[in-house]
């Protein structure tokens, strides 16, 4: 049993039997699969209720996370972006890739998964951005393992939005939203998810630098690119980039 400068801690005993051996102190907390619970042997009775708050005796704690992702290099984020502008150029839609580790090469990756994405449209021809689904690689080698994404907000600001949100709660790793493509430099908001919470990163964590947009990036990215488009136009329906 440890002790404070006040004196001796209130035990604290790990339920992981359901049919443990009660302890002899007076009072102690028992951390059980249904939550922590207070206890006592008292001369008239043995009790176990449902604890409102943790032992006083405890030191705060904050939630966190040290990083230890590699860095995209600035050759691969720039590609990255390139590809995100030309794609908001040509329909004016969201787009993704994932980052992916190589734990044989130890190389960080973009795999560039079959993707569609939806644009609304009017009958005046005026598109806005919706949302983009994408299909995780079934062909990934053992060794490759994906650790996160960058998707696109075309000329909107980068945030998290709700769907995002939602999306990444259970998709632990990095996610980059890469937004206001209209400007040079773009606008980046990064966040890694650990075990449903969300940390805020600066980009000089997660990326080697950024110059400037590569429109050069590799031709088979937009192969994997589709378009559809909602609304009053009657033109408007699931189309190849072709």
């Amino acid at each position: 049993m440890h002790s404070t400068d006040d004196g001796p801690l209130t035990p604290i005993y790990l339920k992981t039997q359901r049919d443990m051996s009660w302890p002899e102190d007076k009072v102690f907390y028992l951390l059980t699969a249904d939550g922590l619970f207070l206890c006592r042997n008292h001369e008239f009775f043995r009790s176990s209720v449902s604890s409102p708050r943790w032992p006083s005796e405890l030191a705060w704690h904050d939630p966190m996370l040290v990083p230890r992702y590699p860095k995209l290099a600035s050759r691969q984020i720039e590609e990255v972006v390139g590809f995100f502008s030309h794609v908001g150029q040509l329909y004016g839609s969201e787009a993704i890739v994932l980052l992916a580790w190589d734990s044989l090469s130890k190389e960080l990756q973009i795999v560039v998964p079959e993707q569609l994405a939806t644009v609304g449209q009017n009958r005046w021809g005026d598109t806005w951005p919706i949302g983009v689904e994408y299909d995780m690689p079934a062909n990934l080698p053992s060794h490759v393992t994906i650790l996160g994404d960058i998707h696109s907000h075309v000329d909107g600001a980068a945030y998290a939005s709700h769907t995002d949100r939602d999306d990444e709660t259970h998709r632990p790793g990095l996610h980059i939203v890469v937004g206001r493509l209209n400007r040079e430099p773009p606008e980046f908001h990064i966040q890694a998810v650990v075990d449903g919470t969300r940390f805020n990163m600066s980009p000089e964590r997660v990326m080697d630098g950024y110059s400037r947009r590569n429109p050069e990036y590799p031709a088979w990215w937009l192969d994997n690119f589709r378009i559809k488009g909602i609304g009053a136009n009657p033109g408007a329906s699931t189309s190849s980039n072709r």
